[in-house]
């Protein structure tokens, strides 16, 4: 079944989002630090990568892989992958970018004497960033279920 405007929205914005962070990574890459641009980590963590660019570019390679998985639930060529390889690879990609997205809305400091964009941001784009994969989730889930008629039709 195609899916509709809404499903079409939230996956744009989870390819949208994968592709922010991928540049994210590509750019502490280029740094050679480990983190996220404005977040990076700690000393003694960075103390522990021999190559940090190399780290962030692995990370960034699987931003672009979530990019891909959420573009398959709505494209011609994602129709020719067999629905449970890509469940497979739906369920874990939604629940480790939604995991993501819960650590930055973790560490957003609103502090509301001194509440800037940066916290706002973060933690409206991580929230549509749940909901979002979510939708793609579940949506994808649902609109790729052999019709009943059929599975019977199969048994007889």
């Amino acid at each position: 079944m195609p899916a509709g405007t809404r499903v079409r929205v939230a996956v744009w914005l989870t390819v949208a989002g994968s592709l922010v962070y991928v540049g994210q990574k590509v750019y502490m890459a280029m740094r050679g630090e480990v983190g996220m641009p404005g977040h990076p980590a700690p000393a003694q963590v960075q103390a522990q990568f021999a190559h940090p660019g190399l780290a962030q570019a692995g990370n960034a390679s699987l931003g672009l892989l979530a990019v891909l998985v959420a573009w398959a639930t709505i494209a011609r060529w994602g129709g020719r992958l067999p629905r449970w390889a890509l469940l497979c690879a739906l369920a874990p990609t939604a629940v480790l970018q939604s995991l993501g997205a819960v650590i930055t809305i973790r560490r957003t400091d609103f502090d509301l004497a001194h509440l800037g964009w940066g916290p706002v941001y973060e933690a409206v784009t991580g929230s549509v960033g749940i909901a979002a994969w979510v939708v793609v989730a579940m949506s994808h889930f649902l609109r790729s279920r052999p019709h009943a008629g059929g599975a019977a039709e199969a048994r007889s």
